[in-house]
């Protein structure tokens, strides 16, 4: 095997990896601070006279945030690693060092934007009552600051993989931004519903939707004790952040293809991506027949 191509194969092989656990980090990063759908749920709880516990730091929606923290990072570690190298450390040690200089700077300003944008909404809350429990900020928030370090510290060494194993012609501070905002808009759009519209709403029949009465009724109280923003990971990490991984990680990998595979030039991963989405489709709709039929229609749809 040609020694480029056995580069390629590793490239290819560690951006996919590394694209999927970000993937399962980064929907965790957004389920323990209430981000993304879920955020004007956890709002709008204390104006119905719901008492929250939930640590509320969507600092902005979460692509651009994502994007954000993802660039600053990879930038912060490419000025490092260049110190890094005239200092005579190895190129790939230099690397890894400088992404968690970057990714540990970045969580410190993700802490300090979090404490900030929680602070201020709950004070916002007093004239529902709404008092301000620092346990629910504390305890989560080192949970959250760590996430956001794993997530911002493995998109750097993506955006450092597809420019240097793939050959990306573009800046690795660039890929990070848009590798970012690209998983942060799956995660919005797939991860989070999870925590949006099921966890939050475990008293209620599952299937049943959201209607407008019901915005804002979210749990209070969990398996044991007040429902909290350190358990919602836990339980949104075996679904909606394995289906976020999923995304994410398989549009990273397919297009890493293109360089392996070259039968259609560019359009590789997009004929690549259509056949899986096509046989997703299919599953898909089999699974929820069978569904249907083996545990009765969604309820009010049983005459449908």
């Amino acid at each position: 095997m040609e020694p480029v191509t056995l580069t390629l194969m590793i490239g290819v092989g560690l951006a996919g990896a590394i694209a999927f656990i970000a993937g399962i980090i980064e929907d965790a990063e957004s389920d323990a601070g209430s981000a993304s759908n879920p955020n004007s749920q956890v709002q709008l709880a204390p104006q119905i006279g719901h008492i929250i516990r939930y640590y509320d730091k969507a600092i902005a929606g979460e692509p651009p945030q994502n994007g954000l923290w993802a660039a600053a990072a990879c930038t912060i570690a490419l000025v490092v690693s260049w110190r890094f190298l005239d200092l005579g450390i190895g190129q790939y040690y230099a690397v890894f060092f400088a992404a968690v200089v970057g990714a540990a700077i970045v969580c410190l300003v993700q802490g300090c934007f979090g404490v900030f944008a929680h602070l201020s909404r709950i004070a916002s809350f007093n004239p529902f009552k709404q008092p301000l429990y620092w346990d629910a900020l504390l305890t989560p928030l080192p949970y959250s600051m760590g996430l956001a370090f794993l997530t911002a510290l493995l998109l750097t060494l993506l955006a450092f993989i597809t420019g240097g194993l793939l050959g990306n012609p573009f800046a690795p501070p660039l890929l990070a931004l848009i590798f970012g905002v690209s998983l942060g808009s799956i995660a919005s759009g797939t991860g989070d519903i999870q925590y949006g519209a099921e966890r939050l709403y475990q008293h209620h029949i599952f299937g049943s939707g959201i209607q407008i009465s019901k915005m804002g009724d979210i749990d209070l109280k969990g398996e044991y004790g007040f429902r909290n923003s350190v358990d919602t990971p836990y339980f949104c990490m075996r679904l909606g952040g394995t289906i976020t991984a999923f995304a994410f990680g398989l549009i990273i990998f397919l297009d890493g293809w293109t360089r392996l595979f070259t039968f259609a030039g560019a359009w590789t991963s997009v004929i690549l991506e259509a056949i899986v989405v096509i046989v997703l489709f299919i599953f898909l709709v089999w699974l929820e027949k069978f569904t249907r039929n083996s545990y009765g229609p969604y309820p009010g749809q049983e005459d449908l």
